[in-house]
């Protein structure tokens, strides 16, 4: 959650350049040359089906992503089937740690530096590592970067005016699908409605509603001293970094040697503290700053949202040419590295107990009622209906606003797993405009960030055995717990016959902003 800001956030100044992938093939030459013949020519063949796989695969003609495994599973589309052959079928996400990352800058060029880059052929199968894994990225310079900026923002698509609902006393009306909060006003079917239906005009529900500012007096509340520093417009060459916690673990840092009480910083990081938070389910609460950064920082341009268990290894100015300038995108993030299908994401959520199963299905039947489906070949060029979400990058315009706002209100009304909204508020806004997000693959997210572990699997991790050679090792140190602006998901009630619930992942809360 976002007390697990303390101990996982952390940038690094110098870009981390570890080795290329590496492949070694050990052939075994037999007695006969007709022998030796066959392997060379299956060795021959399965490069050129590689080749094709890779290219095929991504999204853009000079980024691919390295072939892991070839463990093909059932009931998948072929596209699905050829995205999951990156990865082993029995690989963890929550436990694997980013690493590996590659680098590459280009020369100077009078095309796109990048144009001539090509992804290395895959490694044999006794090579491969198993789990997701980075993949080789080409950036350009941090100030080759800058210059690619374009002069002009993105052009939103219909849309050119966003303005949002105010109510002091929001009534929660009794009708089918009702959920919400008095955060989000609990806005009606036909406000959900309209809110889907693109005009170049617009007023939507998107939290706030109450108080005099969208951080004063509205249930998500933050020292005064700060307020400043929202309106104002950053310089196009200083890159502040913000990280929004609660008042628990604000508590935790202050009695830390990395923490400055009268800077209220960690490093480059600028503290903000959150009041008043408007939930008790803290993964809800971390969607706030996550999807509704616009409405917390209303005069910047781009924005680069972390989740806590993420640590940036690459210059902001690099992410922005290389997924949102060089692609021509306004909003990138990416696809979740093994499901693509909305209805294979909600069982893995209730297989996972990430959240009460009646809430989940309830959820995907009224999604089901308005004619979402799996995800198959059909719908391309969209490559998948679940992001990874731990990341967004996006300029902030009139359609990207209202696309997070519809994505919150959708959270909101439903369950806080917001892989399974996901979907709906894209498709819902793409029936009314031509409009797109980049869905890079997971691999390129893992280039630019590495997985650290929460602070919660760390103090449940068992030390290692001891051995007659090896001293016993101390059991982790003990953190404070307890309620947090993001964190695990209950929808603030206590489910029955739930008890002794493992512990999964937390949603945390970091905001890079830029402008």
């Amino acid at each position: 959650g976002l007390r697990d800001n303390a101990a996982t956030m952390l940038t690094s100044n110098s870009k981390e350049k570890e080795r290329s992938l590496s492949f070694l093939c050990c052939w075994y030459l037999g007695r006969r040359r007709f022998a030796m013949l066959l392997l060379l020519s299956l060795a021959f063949v399965v490069f050129i089906l590689g080749s094709y796989t890779i290219n095929k695969e991504s999204n853009s003609p000079i980024i691919h992503q390295s072939i892991e495994t070839m463990d093909f599973v059932s009931n998948q589309t072929p596209l699905s089937r050829e995205l999951s052959s990156f990865y082993t079928e029995n690989s963890n996400d929550d436990g694997i740690r980013g690493s590996d990352v590659d680098i590459i800058h280009p020369p100077p060029s009078h095309h796109h530096p990048c144009d001539s880059f090509s992804f290395p052929p895959p490694p044999p199968p006794g090579l491969r590592r198993p789990g997701p894994r980075p993949c080789p990225v080409c950036y350009l310079s941090p100030e080759e970067a800058l210059a690619h900026m374009p002069k002009h923002p993105f052009e939103s698509p219909v849309l050119k005016n966003l303005t949002y609902v105010h109510e002091e006393s929001p009534v929660k009306r009794e009708e089918e699908g009702q959920g919400g909060s008095e955060f989000g006003g609990y806005p009606s079917l036909e406000d959900r409605t309209n809110s889907f239906d693109i005009k170049e005009s617009m007023t939507v529900h998107c939290g706030f509603v109450k108080g005099t500012k969208p951080v004063h007096q509205t249930g998500f509340e933050i020292d005064e001293d700060i307020l400043p520093e929202l309106d104002h417009e950053m310089a196009r060459n200083n890159i502040p970094f913000y990280m929004f916690i609660d008042e628990e673990t604000h508590s935790y840092l202050k009695n830390t040697s990395s923490y400055s009480d009268d800077n209220k910083r960690v490093g480059l990081w600028r503290i903000i503290v959150v009041h008043n938070v408007p939930y008790t389910d803290a993964r809800r609460n971390g969607k706030i700053p996550k999807l509704l950064l616009h409405r917390l920082f209303p005069n910047i341009r781009y924005s680069i949202w972390l989740d806590a268990k993420l640590q940036l290894v690459v210059d902001p100015y690099q992410i922005l040419e290389r997924f949102l300038w060089r692609t021509n995108s306004s909003i990138a993030m990416s696809r979740h590295y093994r499901r693509f299908d909305v209805f294979v994401e909600a069982e893995a959520n209730k297989a996972a107990r990430k959240y009460d199963n009646a809430s989940i299905d309830y959820q995907v039947e009224f999604y089901k009622k308005e004619g979402l489906t799996p995800y198959t070949d059909a719908k391309l060029p969209i490559t998948s209906d679940v992001p990874e979400g731990c990341t967004i990058i996006r300029e902030h315009i009139p359609i990207t606003n209202l696309f997070t706002c519809v994505w919150f209100n959708e959270v909101d009304r439903f369950t806080s797993r917001d892989q399974l909204s996901f979907a709906i508020a894209r498709d819902k806004i793409r029936e009314k405009v031509d409009w797109s997000i980049n869905m890079f693959l997971d691999c390129e997210r893992r280039n630019f960030v590495k997985q650290v572990y929460h602070r919660d699997v760390l103090m449940n991790m068992k030390p290692p055995r001891a051995s007659s050679s090896s001293k016993v090792l101390p059991e982790p140190l003990t953190l404070p717990r307890g309620k947090a602006v993001g964190g695990r998901a209950t929808g603030g009630k206590k489910i029955p016959g739930q008890r002794g619930k493992r512990r999964h992942r937390k949603v945390s809360a970091g905001g890079r902003n830029m402008r």
